[in-house]
């Protein structure tokens, strides 16, 4: 604490805070959470990727796809997109493709066909509803990519079936070319 003398001669106490030191303390802190902000983000990003999506309870109410008379589009594990029993398109290119532009320009045309040939299909059109069967193992950005498609052609209401019996038994339904 300084002293000052003030008029008259006599020697009081100052009170007022000096503020430099505070600022330099400020601006170093600064500087500190600026550089570490951006490696907290990172490891963030890094731990949602290690994220297991939840699993549809067992005793749910399961979807017996053989007794529906709704339109089923079925998604293999090659990417071959099915409805009812005929083929739509044939995606098997995107199959492993890791970089996302790559996926994207394979998976275009497919999505297109999707849309066109629902599109067109009268019992789709009149109906505005399937259920969704894909496989368990595909990746999630194409069953996304398949359902924004879907809801373009005119589907406004999709059911996503997850009866474990029938994914289990999914090779057999799908119909031999």
């Amino acid at each position: 604490m300084g002293m000052s003398v003030g008029p008259g001669g006599k020697r009081k106490a100052m009170s007022e805070i000096n503020v430099t030191p505070l600022v330099d303390v400020m601006l170093v802190l600064l500087i500190i959470f600026m550089v570490s902000a951006p490696l907290i983000v990172k490891d963030e990003q890094e731990r949602l990727l290690e994220l297991n999506l939840p699993i549809t309870d067992p005793d749910a109410p399961a979807v017996d796809v053989s007794q529906a008379d709704q339109l089923i589009l079925l998604i293999d594990p090659q990417l071959n997109v099915w409805l009812g029993e005929t083929k739509i398109t044939d995606c098997s290119a995107a199959v492993g493709v890791t970089d996302m532009a790559t996926f994207v320009e394979v998976t275009r045309p497919c999505f297109d066909e999707i849309q066109e040939r629902l599109g067109t299909n009268p019992r789709l059109q009149a109906d505005e509803s399937l259920y969704l069967l894909a496989d368990a193992n595909i990746p999630y950005g194409f069953v996304v990519g398949a359902m924004n498609r879907l809801r373009q052609a005119g589907v406004t209401n999709i059911g996503m079936v997850t009866n474990p019996e029938f994914i289990a038994n999914a090779d057999d339904s799908v119909p031999a070319e």
